[in-house]
């Protein structure tokens, strides 16, 4: 069960009171959201997410928590692009714009021009 594998994850979301906060699991994915308080607290949380996935490559789990200080911007992808390419002009890793678009790509190698991806902040 995905909610014993990220039990630590879970409980420090739990713990931190995240506004909005939700777990759902379905289709073998977790889902965890809510609103942090401070960028500081949703750093943790990746940083936990981190410690029991390390290169977020399980696909197991989609973390969806915001701050008030995250925005995002929007990019469209051009033929070449890929999210290491992306990632190295805005100063984010291609796992975190993986992650902040799981609704919308299932493989990271598998991106198509003209698709809208969310940047995160990095």
């Amino acid at each position: 069960m995905l909610q014993d594998k990220y039990a630590s994850l879970i409980d420090m979301a739990g713990s931190m009171g995240l506004e909005g906060f939700n777990v759902a699991e379905g289709d073998g994915v977790l889902h965890i959201e809510g609103a942090a308080a401070s960028a500081e607290a949703k750093q943790q949380l990746w940083d936990e997410y981190a410690r029991l996935d390390p290169d977020f490559r399980s696909g197991d789990l989609v973390l969806n928590v915001t701050s008030p200080e995250s925005s995002e911007t929007t990019y469209t992808v051009q033929s070449g692009d890929t999210l290491s390419k992306i990632g190295s002009n805005y100063g984010v890793s291609w796992n975190a714009i993986f992650e902040a678009n799981r609704d919308k790509l299932d493989d990271p190698d598998k991106i198509f021009p003209g698709q809208e991806l969310n940047i995160p902040q990095g």
